[in-house]
């Protein structure tokens, strides 16, 4: 695997600006034309769009099997051959965007709801409004690291709520032509986690973690600390 970072150019970036801000569907399919290798090809990369302060595109962060070289409009600089040392009981900072889902059986079948909008919905069952008795930042923060706490016990690690900071709560169209339109909902979790197997995280960082890998989720980013 090798990691990229992806660099689009001010003519591209500000000729794309509206795409890449609104449809997830453009990156999606820019990052496909950059590593596609045959009709065929079966999703194997990982990718991220990071953001400067004003919401807008600085590069892209890509997983990918082999090297992508660069284009007119992209500049590519890529990692040697990505393969983390990683051991047991070690301290790491992170980035992930997630697309959280809950699934609930309704009616013999089985469900899929966003996280932060299934939780608004459990609190109008309980005669709580969100934005009232409960503030967004709260239920993200909550809800948002209990979700991460369950897919570290997955995959191989574990997180302190003080050391993770949750945001991004962003919704997403997704349409295409051969496809019904579908939504997304993100967020970003960063801070500091702790690896507890090895093996799993390993895994973790090269599969991603959670749905919606095609359009911009699950990649797991790491650091020193």
């Amino acid at each position: 695997m090798y990691l990229h970072k992806i660099i689009p150019d001010d003519e591209y970036r500000n000729r794309q600006k509206r795409q890449f801000e609104k449809d997830a569907y453009f990156v999606h399919d820019l990052i496909w034309r950059l590593v596609s290798r045959s009709k065929s090809q079966k999703r194997d990369f990982l990718y991220r769009v990071e953001y400067d302060a004003y919401k807008n595109v600085e590069y892209l962060l890509l997983l990918a099997t082999h090297i992508i070289p660069s284009t007119e409009a992209m500049e590519v600089v890529v990692s040697a051959l990505y393969n983390p040392q990683i051991s047991e009981g070690q301290f790491l900072r992170f980035k992930l965007r997630a697309n959280p889902i809950i699934k609930r059986k309704e009616n013999d079948k089985q469900k899929e709801y966003g996280l932060i909008i299934d939780a608004k919905h459990q609190l109008k069952k309980n005669n709580l409004q969100c934005g009232e008795d409960y503030s967004l930042d709260e239920l993200v923060q909550e809800k948002g690291m209990n979700w991460l706490e369950r897919k570290g016990q997955q995959h191989g690690f574990s997180v302190k709520n003080w050391d993770v900071a949750i945001g991004n709560d962003k919704e997403y169209t997704i349409s295409s032509k051969e496809k019904k339109n579908f939504l997304i909902r993100t967020l970003d979790f960063e801070g500091k986690l702790i690896v507890t197997d090895v093996d799993l995280f390993l895994k973790a960082l090269k599969n991603g973690i959670g749905p919606a890998k095609a359009f911009g989720c699950g990649l797991l980013s790491i650091a020193k600390i």
